[in-house]
């Protein structure tokens, strides 16, 4: 199963991790999260006061969905969910979630971090960084 998409919401992480565990069967031995937060400094300003998120184009939740059908064809996982965060956020804000599962943790170590560095890669989303408004 695959699911992908962006949100200007707050990401539940807690939330979306349990019902990932839901969907699951016994097939997957492994499941592996990368949980992307804001964090200081930034890299064009140090001591930002938000960042905002913004889409490159304009199907970015579709090249989501390609890139986890990618993912689960070259690693063999049984299950991905992506979720991007759009919008203004604060330091420490979710940014991103990928939680895998597959049947070894090779695979799954493996396709989290392909998604994660093909995110990215294909500049989907910019940060820009806002200095604190004077």
């Amino acid at each position: 199963m695959i699911t992908a998409y962006t949100t200007r919401q707050t990401i539940d992480v807690t939330s979306l991790y349990g019902g990932f565990l839901d969907r699951e069967d016994d097939r997957s031995g492994t499941v592996v999260m990368h949980h992307g937060m804001v964090k200081r400094p930034g890299k064009q300003i140090a001591d930002f006061s938000s960042v905002e998120l913004i889409e490159c184009a304009p199907d970015v939740d579709e090249k989501l969905v390609q890139l986890a059908h990618a993912a689960v064809q070259r690693y063999k996982l049984n299950q991905v969910l992506l979720v991007h965060r759009l919008g203004c956020l604060g330091a420490r804000d979710t940014v991103l979630v990928a939680i895998v599962s597959g049947t070894t943790r090779d695979r799954c170590f493996s396709g989290c971090q392909f998604l994660v560095d093909e995110i990215k890669k294909e500049a989907l989303i910019t940060l820009i960084e806002h200095g604190a408004e004077k």
